[in-house]
């Protein structure tokens, strides 16, 4: 089993795309209130929140393919650690995807934003 499907089996689980549709609402309550009422009153509130979180995962899965397949570094690092130290490992990926693909959804939002 390759680093990237120990990985995806781990951390790939429907939760991860509740997680996205909790947070681009959580975004779009929160943070961006204009935006959410223009979405409710064009009627695309749904559309948006699916497509978001589906851009989200993919990005999420391109991002662990390119750390997890293409990163030599990682691979090599990973295949000398103990049990504890790659779940550690595993975890810190997870964390960092997930916020990196946050902070480039939440980017998306604003430069969408800005165009209408």
């Amino acid at each position: 089993m390759t680093l990237y499907e120990e990985f995806k089996e781990k951390y790939l689980k429907d939760d991860l795309i509740d997680f996205f549709i909790e947070k681009r609402k959580f975004i779009l309550e929160n943070n961006k209130k204009d935006y959410l009422n223009y979405l409710i009153k064009e009627g695309l509130l749904e559309e948006d929140i699916t497509n978001v979180a589906k851009m989200s995962l993919d990005l999420f899965i391109v991002q662990a393919q390119m750390i997890l397949i293409h990163d030599k570094d990682i691979v090599e690092t990973y295949s000398k650690l103990n049990k504890k130290q790659k779940s550690m490992l595993f975890s810190e990926i997870n964390k960092k995807l997930r916020c990196m693909v946050l902070n480039e959804i939440t980017y998306v939002a604003e430069l969408e934003q800005y165009q209408r």
